[in-house]
């Protein structure tokens, strides 16, 4: 699914309305899709919406909602922000056809909060309200909001009721995620169309709740001239990457992992990659490790095969470990190196010769990344298709340049590295992107702070080569690593909260993240 910047979303607007459908027809769909969606889910009895109307076309859809619940006998009031005759012009033909049915739904009031007393009645109406729904403003909103604005968004976050937003909670920017001044915090954000970038990233995903794609019908042929070329990475998206799995199949089949990793110093990095890669399904991973850890790595994880080779002094993989690594290159569907490896000039030449060589599809990740630091350059030359896990710190040093933080430019870097170097990039990061080759982008929608451990990275560079040894390219491996490793944190956060979590909880998450992306009814949590 398309995520779209504010101007390109217009343009599909503005061409959507001039070719195919007028804009009074796409107001009356998105009243609609989000009438339904509270006609679904919030019980008859009892209910009364509180609908905040804004002045631009958001406020005219929060009237097709109003008009739409009144039809269903329930129990509304209209809190307009404005004088109607400022509304937008289909905003005010909804206000026009919604106040000709007053005197028929008597479930239906208006209450002008333009008046000196709007806080009061505002409080006032809120005690026997079950529901807010927010259409004060939408995504074209750029400048800060302030006075009676900003006072009814406070009064709606201070309600303590469940709050809908009309394509974006009024209050943030729907490019950059910005918070403009202060914004409402939604249980739910019905969007418009497509996801807006400000959604996806913070602070503005705090903001949105949960995030629904309301489909207005939007042609594809508008959408394939403004497309920016990037994509929401949702669970749908995941499970049409996620490789088939033959019922007869057997360990070869379901794919060999060779991983290159661990130093005296790090010997748990090994462990979390190589029990990532077999949660994922992969059939079989050898681990090949310093020979001084070997005894302790080995015992650790039964279902491993371990392969010690030469180290250096430092306790990191020697030179000599080109010639041992050979027959188990062979073997393998693909290479993961780089966890836990330790920083040692010596091991960097090795990972350098390997990767720059290599006959097999690459993962590289922490210290492997580091080898190419400053010479970024040999990566453009890997003839092997090559997947990169960097988070921002370790893109900065390999690249000698600052990360970008706002959103467009954070994910125009990503692309472009992604194209410079021929390789599948996953940014790390809140949200981790992910972009190929070909200057196209996602933008994973899962995961929460509880990936902020040690060894969260490890487990998500397992999880990257397994499921590209069961058959995954590069970018299907890692879109489906990405969603499973954020669900896997998400899973484990219900039980020990996100300060609880650490790498090996994630972990232990995994097969249920799997099963939810194969069949989501098969869930313990639905």
């Amino acid at each position: 699914m398309d995520v779209l910047t504010n101007a390109r979303m217009q343009k599909v607007d503005a061409d959507t309305i001039n070719r195919f459908y007028p804009g009074l027809e796409l107001m009356e769909r998105a009243g609609r899709k989000v009438a339904e969606f509270i006609l679904t889910h919030f019980p008859k009895e009892g209910f009364k919406a509180s609908i905040f109307v804004g002045p631009g076309n958001n406020g005219g859809d929060a009237l097709v909602v109003a008009r739409y619940l009144a039809e269903e006998e329930r129990a509304c009031s209209i809190h307009l922000l404005s004088d109607p005759e400022k509304f937008t012009m289909d905003g005010f033909k909804n206000y026009k056809r919604l106040k000709g049915r007053m005197s028929k739904h008597r479930t239906l009031v208006e209450i002008n909060a333009t008046r000196p007393d709007w806080a009061a009645l505002i409080r006032k109406d809120f005690i026997d309200a079950t529901l807010i729904v927010d259409g004060l403003f939408g995504t074209g909103l750029s400048r800060d909001l302030e006075e009676r604005a900003a006072e009814t968004v406070g009064l709606i976050n201070d309600s303590g009721l469940p709050a809908v937003s009309l394509d974006t909670p009024s209050g943030l920017h729907g490019d950059t995620g910005r918070v403009l001044g202060c914004a409402v915090r939604a249980d739910t954000t019905i969007t418009m169309g497509y996801p807006k970038l400000g959604m996806l990233f913070y602070p503005g995903k705090e903001y949105v709740g949960d995030l629904i794609v309301a489909d207005l019908g939007f042609p594809d042929e508008v959408l394939e001239v403004h497309s920016l070329g990037v994509y929401l990475l949702d669970q749908r998206e995941a499970a049409r990457r996620l490789p088939a799995r033959a019922p007869d199949a057997h360990k070869y089949r379901n794919g060999t992992v060779v991983l290159v990793s661990g130093s005296r110093e790090y010997t748990g990095a090994t462990l979390l990659a190589a029990e990532a890669a077999l949660r994922s399904g992969c059939g079989m991973v050898y681990a090949a490790v310093p020979e001084s850890i070997r005894s302790m790595v080995e015992p650790a994880l039964r279902e491993l095969i371990t392969f010690p080779v030469p180290e250096t002094s430092d306790g990191t993989i020697g030179s000599g470990a080109l010639e041992t690594l050979k027959p188990y290159v062979e073997k393998a569907d693909v290479l993961i190196i780089g966890p836990g490896l330790g920083r040692n000039d010596e091991t960097a030449q090795v990972v350098r010769d390997l990767v720059t060589s290599a006959s097999r599809r690459v993962v590289l990740d922490a210290d492997g990344i580091g080898a190419f630091n400053g010479k970024s350059e040999l990566l453009e030359s890997v003839s092997s298709p090559l997947v990169l896990t960097p988070h921002s710190g370790e893109l900065q040093r390999l690249l000698s340049v600052e990360i970008p933080r706002e959103p467009l430019e954070r994910i125009e870097m990503t692309r472009e590295v992604a194209k410079t170097l021929g390789a599948t990039l996953v940014h790390k990061g809140s949200p981790t992107l992910i972009a190929n080759a070909d200057g196209l982008a996602w933008v994973n929608h899962n995961g929460n702070s509880a990936l902020a451990t040690a060894g969260s990275g490890d487990v998500l560079t397992g999880l990257v080569g397994g499921i590209m040894a069961q058959g995954a390219n590069t970018l299907d491996g890692a879109c489906v690593a990405c969603h499973v490793h954020g669900r896997a944190g998400e899973l484990a956060s219900e039980f020990l909260g996100v300060r609880g979590v650490i790498a090996g909880d994630v972990m232990d998450m995994v097969g249920e993240a799997l099963r939810d992306l194969e069949d989501p009814s098969l869930s313990y949590r639905k």
